[in-house]
């Protein structure tokens, strides 16, 4: 028998032993609470402290935990050439819609846009320095880049692209004519950089689609497709992915590949959607209840999960385009040119960049052969003052698209980035370049993209005017035009100190030079994560 005391203090353990293995258990649970998460809370952390990847079962899509699974699809419904078929995302989109829409493992609403990026628009434009002749040209945007400075609704586009306005995207897939691909990339990777830094700007994931084209006679080959995918992806200042729709395309057997006059096929928008559904969640869009052809969905995984080990691209980038980077390197670069002010002016600009670098000088003339000629493009005024192409007297030929007059430049020369008029029209950035193609100028020939410039400095607020007289193009201008050929033909840039005072006008005249640099380096290389100026 025990005493009164042994009784309690047998019972007193036995209490302390039940709290300790409740505590033990309450602990147990927590623990493993903290560490689990649902599709509508924050990705978890990983023991080695990596986000969940997309394949994980809790992974949630909507990134920005809206309560909505929003992605936008961007590409233009018409090419800047005829003959050529643009990649229509509209009907991927419908397919996308069709494909999340009825997967039930997708526990958020969804809404699938896509965004026309072509547009037309009737600008006067006026030419020669007085502006007395003045022509109306319809202006089109077929460019990403040209979409992104229209001016037209710029500000509400731009709210749009970061998801300010109606929908907070969670991605933006972008797609580009492939036309323009093809024979500019770097025009090409300049938009898309443009773009997908807007779209990370807003919190959404920016998303590139490695298209096909429908005839390679007109286009570059597939195969050069992945190669700019993959280089514009790899040098971008932006989180970006490469959706490698084109390589599932290439690898499909001749039964899938179905034709039709609409680009891409039924076949071909179901499996750049599949391949889209593929890249967000590393699985199979056959396990949605939306049924199309399990064969697509099977290629579209397959590439997805292959494209993120395999090689898409070696060396350093050398397409033959009028973007495409010189090889000069003297310490004397030799110049020739017609005289025109417009042409003075440049290469005001361009010396006053070389002055930066001790070890270069600028000359004018001499024995052939002359490093570049530097001349006007437009064919429709004053044609007689254009560049001369002569392989045997000069190694490039650089043509830059004229000014419109002082009266109406300002706002014409924005909305004249890619195309006026005719399509052999070629008083615009793409028009000069695209002129240069049409005519077999390459590889010699190299274009001086001013409006995209100029469209660029206003975005820096860094000028509030392409001009310093009612004709003549600002000295900064000028300026940013000098670095522009100075990097695009050497690949040297020489920037000086930075001045302190950022509202000077001696800082905004750096950072047109240094804008300049940055546009020829995108434009030569493709990377919009720009080195740091030496």
């Amino acid at each position: 028998m025990i005493s009164e005391s042994d009784y309690f203090q047998t019972m007193s353990n036995r209490f302390n032993w039940l709290l300790f293995v409740a505590l033990l258990f309450l602990f147990t649970a927590c623990s493993k609470d903290e560490t689990s998460t649902t599709g509508n809370e924050e990705d978890s952390i990983e023991e080695d402290g990596a986000p969940n990847s997309p394949n994980d079962e809790r992974f949630n899509a909507d990134i920005n935990q809206d309560g909505t699974l929003n992605i936008l699809l961007l590409g233009p419904s018409k090419s800047i050439t005829t003959g050529v078929s643009t990649f229509s995302l509209e009907p991927v989109a419908a397919q996308l819609n069709a494909i999340l829409s009825q997967d039930s493992t997708v526990t958020t609403p969804v809404h699938i846009a896509y965004e026309d990026t072509y547009r037309a628009k009737d600008v006067v434009v006026g030419l020669g320095s007085d502006a007395s002749n003045q022509i109306e040209y319809t202006h089109y945007a077929h460019s990403l880049l040209q979409y992104y400075y229209w001016p037209e609704g710029q500000e509400d586009r731009m709210s749009y692209l970061k998801g300010d306005s109606e929908k907070d995207w969670d991605y933006v897939v972008i797609a580009a004519d492939p036309y323009i691909v093809s024979k500019t990339p770097g025009f090409y990777a300049l938009g898309v950089h443009k773009i997908a830094a807007k779209v990370a700007e807003g919190g959404a994931t920016p998303l590139l689609l490695m298209m096909w084209p429908k005839n390679e006679q007109n286009t570059a080959p597939s195969s050069h497709f992945e190669e700019f995918s993959y280089r514009i992806a790899n040098g971008a200042k932006a989180n970006l992915d490469v959706v490698p729709a084109g390589l599932a395309w290439q690898g499909l057997s001749s039964e899938l590949k179905d034709e039709e006059t609409a680009h891409p096929s039924p076949n071909g928008a179901y499996l750049a959607a599949a391949t889209i559904y593929a890249q967000l969640y590393d699985e199979n869009a056959s396990t949605s209840d939306y049924a199309y052809n399990d064969s697509l969905a099977d290629a579209a995984l397959q590439h997805v999960r292959e494209a993120k080990t395999e090689t898409h691209f070696s060396g350093e980038f050398t397409y033959n385009s009028p973007f495409q980077g010189g090889n000069i390197n003297e310490s004397i670069i030799r110049y020739n040119h017609t005289g025109t002010s417009s042409e003075n002016g440049i290469i005001g600009g361009l010396n006053w960049v070389v002055a930066k670098d001790d070890g270069t000088q600028l000359e004018r003339d001499g024995a052939p052969t002359v490093h570049f000629n530097l001349g006007r493009a437009n064919t429709n005024f004053e044609a007689n003052k254009r560049y001369k192409v002569d392989a045997n007297k000069f190694d490039y030929s650089i043509g830059f698209p004229m000014q419109d007059g002082g009266s109406t430049g300002d706002t014409s020369m924005l909305y004249g980035i890619d195309k006026r008029g005719s399509q052999t029209e070629n008083g615009t950035d793409l028009g000069v370049a695209l002129y240069m193609v049409r005519e077999n100028e390459l590889p010699t020939a190299r274009a001086i993209p001013i409006r995209a410039l100029y469209a660029q400095m206003k975005e820096l607020q860094i000028a509030a005017s392409a001009y310093r007289d009612n004709w003549h193009m600002s000295r900064d201008l000028d300026r940013a035009s000098g670095a522009y050929i100075y990097t695009l033909l050497t690949g040297k840039c020489d920037l000086g100190e930075e001045p302190m005072d950022t509202a000077s006008a001696a800082w905004r005249s750096w950072r047109a030079h240094k804008l300049g640099y940055e546009t020829a380096w995108t434009l030569r290389s493709l990377e919009g994560d720009v080195p740091e100026c030496n």
